[in-house]
């Protein structure tokens, strides 16, 4: 399997052309990402040439759309390898509706409010294309969403209560959407910029071998202990997962070597998917790197990056532990051991050949973190520099040009898979800022909850969780942080709580049933039924629906807002937490546990987990509580432990 089919999430995804049109179908793929590096390294200023970045942005809307209808079939029963003629039709409608932004947008920025009829009609043509490509890429129901919401804009008027606004003309409306540097094009600017760069760094690490080398690592640290091939697939899909920012792909790339691996050693072929599922989502909330994603978060709220990544570490840490807990619980009540020896990489030869990927993700910290450099250019200069490194080991020798035209051409391919759902965010933020639809929305749900903030929480999570099923969490993101954000807002949570918040609930519909992309990627290396590695996902990352919760009515989970002693404390107990929920999840210590003491575990672990908070004394009581049951469970079932005969069973599906 070729890596831009992997990477675009399935064999079949994109339609491959022969002849004359699949070349030209290559070239226009590759000149999305050409014409991105040039957007990020800002080339204009240093050829004294005076362009906007909005007709770079145009030029990426009229390569996205040609290339979307050229490559996305309309339908699964389509052709793979034949363009209808309405799809050549719609490749070509693409062009003018970008071309118009890229040629003559010197002139559109000094008479953005006038009402040009020219630019009505484009901004027609380029909403229906937009939604269009969207309904090929994540299915009808975000296509439903972006279509009332655009409706709203001329019906505001007919909403009842709060949600009434005025009207905008549709001559206004359609021209502000497509023109305006604050809808479409603004989130067309974070996809040609933040987005583009770190596809193209991730595409470089896989492309040149990074990611098997990624997991030789795994394997040699982790493979002489119980449960080893899981936690080598956690190790090294997280790493690939904070680098790629697709759940969906890395389950595809490192999923193919770590679930067989699993299932040799004893794993049930639906865990050993979920494992996987899990391992490849929650790398996106990992720091130092979290995808792309977190990179919007800085964006929207105009703080540096290295704060959200700061304030994302300890939920993190906590959501990994409690899988790892689990995975090794799970080891242990089957029986399992370490890796047989024949099965684990020789350590001097991993070193010798591994040891260039850490490099290229020092450079990257180095840019971010140290630099301070715009997170595009230093995706782009990342991956740059990585490509030297790569080609030092043994796997990565050979064949540059080739590679380096592979990087460019699968880049490329996954731009297409969240250009048009970009674009389509936009529509929502420009619609939400031009008719009040945010302020009435955040209204709203304000008075749902009625001052209760544990109410819109439950609320903002289920919506989350809704409207990411099926996309990828960056545009569900970006679609939720134009939505619900203000309303979290409002009642008093602090900013980079509500957006983190989001985040979370926007990754976990990766693994969330019934529409999970990941674990229906999963199911088709895993054989098991996709539902069943779901649940089971779900309760692996079970810490993953709790903490949100918990950081946003304390801070000191992000390190934000509270003194050394209270975060000090919130630290120990929620490790202390998360290892026992763990116990009680997986019903496994050094014997199996019985049901009730299980549900002793997870309200102990719980306890634990919430964090001290200045004006709510009371939390010390409830954690000294959970410590005291806690504790006193684990010992007692340590010391059973010790004295019962172990039933193993091997269970293999």
């Amino acid at each position: 399997m070729r890596s831009e089919e992997i990477l675009s999430g399935q064999e079949s995804r994109l339609r491959a052309l022969p002849g004359v049109l699949g070349i030209l179908q290559r070239v226009l793929i590759c000149l999305i990402p050409i014409v991105g590096i040039l957007f990020i390294l800002n080339l204009q200023t240093y050829l004294n040439m005076a362009i906007f970045p909005q007709q770079y942005l145009g030029l990426m809307f009229a390569l996205t759309m040609t290339g979307t209808f050229l490559s996305i079939p309309g339908s699964k029963s389509a052709a793979p390898g034949r363009l209808p003629w309405y799809d050549g039709l719609l490749a070509l409608a693409g062009v003018p509706a970008g071309l118009y932004l890229a040629v003559r947008y010197s002139e559109i920025a000094v008479s953005l409010g006038e009402i040009s009829m020219e630019r009505a009609i484009l901004g027609v043509v380029a909403i229906l294309l937009v939604l269009e490509g969207l309904r090929r890429l994540v299915g009808w129901v975000l296509v439903i969403v972006v279509t009332l919401i655009i409706l709203y804009s001329q019906f505001a008027n007919f909403f009842p209560g709060p949600l009434q606004g005025m009207p905008v003309p549709w001559e206004r409306m359609s021209a502000y959407l497509y023109a305006d540097p604050g809808a479409m094009l603004r989130m067309l600017e974070i996809a040609a910029g933040i987005a583009l760069g770190f596809t193209i760094f991730g595409q470089a690490l896989v492309v040149f071998g990074g990611g098997k080398q990624l997991t030789d690592m795994a394997v040699v640290s982790l493979g002489r202990f119980r449960g080893a091939p899981a936690k080598a697939a956690i190790l090294s899909s997280s790493l690939m997962g904070t680098m790629s920012g697709s759940a969906v792909a890395n389950v595809l790339i490192t999923g193919s070597v770590t679930i067989p691996m699993m299932i040799r050693s004893g794993y049930r072929a639906a865990l050993a998917g979920a494992v996987e599922a899990i391992a490849s989502s929650g790398g996106q909330i990992m720091p130092p790197v979290m995808g792309i994603t977190a990179f919007l978060i800085a964006d929207n709220l105009g703080i540096p990056y290295a704060d959200v990544a700061l304030a994302a570490l300890v939920p993190a840490l906590l959501f990994y532990l409690v899988v790892f807990v689990q995975v090794d619980l799970e080891a242990g009540k089957d029986g399992m051991r370490g890796l047989a020896p024949s099965e684990i990489p020789k350590a001097g030869l991993v070193l010798r050949q591994a040891w260039v990927v850490l490099p290229c993700i020092a450079t990257l910290i180095y840019f971010l973190f140290v630099a301070r450099m715009d997170p595009g250019t230093a995706g782009l200069f990342s991956g740059a520099i990585s490509v030297p490194f790569l080609m030092l080991a043994p796997g990565g020798r050979g064949r540059l040009l080739k590679r380096l035209v592979e990087v460019i051409e699968t880049s490329g391919r996954m731009f297409l898979e969240f250009g048009a759902v970009l674009a389509a965010a936009g529509f929502i933020v420009g619609v939400a800022s031009n008719t009040g639809l945010g302020f009435n929305l955040a209204y709203t749900l304000t008075e749902v909850g009625q001052g209760n903030i544990l109410l819109l929480l439950g609320l903002a999570a289920v919506t989350c969780i809704i409207l990411g099923m099926g996309m990828p969490s960056l545009p569900a993101y970006a679609l939720l942080a134009a939505l619900v954000a203000p309303a979290m807002v409002s009642l008093g949570i602090e900013p980079l709580a509500a957006h983190l918040f989001i985040f979370y609930f926007s990754v976990v519909s990766n693994w969330t049933p019934p529409v999970a992309l990941a674990c229906f990627a999963a199911s088709a290396i895993s054989r098991a039924n996709p539902n069943r590695i779901g649940l089971i996902a779900v309760r692996l990352g079970i810490l993953a629906y709790i903490i949100p919760f918990l950081f946003v009515f304390s801070p000191a989970l992000l390190l934000q807002h509270s003194t050394m002693l209270e975060i000090a404390v919130s630290l120990i107990t929620a490790a202390l937490g998360t290892f026992i929920l763990g116990v009680g999840l997986v019903g496994f210590l050094r014997r199996r546990i019985s049901s009730a003491t299980r549900l002793m575990f997870g309200i102990a672990g719980i306890a634990l987990l919430i964090p001290l908070k200045a004006d709510a004394g009371w939390v010390i009581y409830v954690n000294i509580v959970g410590l005291m049951i806690g504790v006193s469970l684990f010992v007692y079932e340590w010391r059973k432990g010790a004295t019962s005969p172990q039933v193993v069973q091997l269970s293999v599906e």
